[in-house]
């Protein structure tokens, strides 16, 4: 079960038996203002931007992952249209939770591997096409679910493994489509059913619910009981630091000992260098650039329910939510970390905003074009949001070097 670590004050009692030495954890005699400010500002981000994000990307992939079992269980003649298109908008609200999330990779995520396990794309399908034609790795995909779930291959895994199964061409699948054989170029030399696809999703989904659970509780102390308890018991998956902490409690002890958050002032500048700026990199130079320039064509998130730029808009929205205090905040919170770089005079705070809103509004050109970045990755409204994007990225290290000067 999960440890819990116990900050303890300790005072030399022989040098001067009549000194109080005060063991108040919320003694900020010593702090600045400065400090104090900071301080609020991430008490408010870790529970209401990451444990919110984390805690809807929980829920909405035990959805999915129950709506497809059901799925898989009624059977294809039984099943209605409308059956995957409630499975399709699930999908979508997890794809966009997760996407929303992407501004704190930093944390779990990345140190338990977790953001390559369930959202590497392009997709393997030659060797996604060979193993669903195989009848022992159906058999074990049907009968152990998320345990069989490797035998596909790592890169088949996730998200783009599903989004694959449930989109083509933008659209949600067709039931008439799945009734019958894999019509995907890849899959010609191989026999693989609609029915084969359902059993694989479904295992991928319980695989993808599993390692978001773990994110969950790795970060937020008081995530849902039954989840811990079996990410620790049944998966034997980490929930904790190497200090006892989970991600949360590690950045909101910033300062304390134990925390390997030194002080507020690199709590604040992980937000927004190993957090917002490390995304904004990636969608601009890797996410776009890669299709754009063409140095890697394959390289285009969400291909098949065509969502690229959605992905990208929500990147995006994390980064804001962070800047902002708040999971969905469109305007900055009261202790916000953009209302402590204006009240601690920044000069750079008014050229922070401009780039995000400009981000913000190019990306939102991108997703109202009505054509999808996989069908033209080179478009004018492309270039436009690396451009804003990396504009953004220069002033959120511009930013965390201020921060730092606190």
């Amino acid at each position: 079960m999960r440890r819990f670590m116990n900050f303890i004050c300790a005072a030399a009692v022989a040098v001067a038996p009549f000194i109080l030495v005060s063991c108040n954890p919320e003694d900020n005699t010593k702090e600045s203002e400065a400090e104090k400010q900071l301080k609020a500002a991430v008490e408010e981000y870790v529970p209401d931007v990451i444990y919110e994000i984390y805690g809807n990307l929980a829920d909405a992939t035990s959805k999915l992952y129950d709506q497809l079992a059901a799925f898989k269980a009624k059977g294809l003649g039984s099943a209605s249209q409308s059956d995957i298109d409630a499975i399709c908008a699930t999908f979508l609200d997890a794809r966009a939770q997760w996407e929303a999330s992407e501004a704190f990779l930093y944390g779990a995520a990345t140190v338990y591997g977790i953001d390559p396990h369930i959202d590497t794309w392009p997709l393997n399908k030659d060797k996604l096409a060979k193993e669903l034609s195989n009848a022992a790795v159906i058999a074990d995909l049907d009968e152990e679910g998320a345990r069989a779930a490797d035998e596909v291959g790592v890169s088949n895994l996730g998200f783009h493994g599903i989004e694959f199964i449930l989109f083509r061409d933008g659209a949600n699948r067709k039931l008439s489509d799945l009734k019958g054989n894999e019509k995907d170029e890849t899959f010609a030399a191989y026999k693989v059913s609609g029915a084969d696809e359902i059993i694989f999703a479904t295992a991928v989904a319980e695989d993808l619910r599993n390692y978001c659970w773990q994110l969950q509780a790795a970060w937020d102390p008081d995530a849902p009981e039954d989840r811990v308890e079996y990410v620790e018991e049944e998966l034997e998956l980490n929930t904790v630091m190497d200090n006892g902490l989970t991600f949360g409690e590690n950045m909101l002890a910033a300062t304390k000992p134990g925390s390997t958050m030194t002080t507020w002032q690199r709590a604040v500048s992980t937000i927004l260098v190993a957090g917002c700026s490390n995304i904004c990199n990636e969608v601009a130079n890797s996410k776009i650039a890669s299709a754009y320039y063409a140095t890697d064509p394959d390289y285009i998130e969400s291909p098949y329910s065509k969502k690229s730029y959605t992905d990208f808009l929500n990147n995006l929205l994390s980064i804001q939510y962070s800047l902002y205090g708040k999971a969905g905040a469109s305007t900055p919170s009261k202790d916000c970390i953009m209302k402590v770089l204006g009240n601690q005079k920044y000069s750079g705070v008014a050229a922070l905003q401009s780039a995000l809103d400009e981000a913000v509004k190019a990306l939102n050109a991108c997703v109202a074009s009505g054509v999808a970045f996989v069908d033209d990755p080179d478009a004018a409204c492309a270039a436009k949001a690396m451009e804003t994007l990396n504009t953004l990225d220069a002033e959120l290290n511009k930013a965390a070097d201020f921060v730092e000067t606190l």
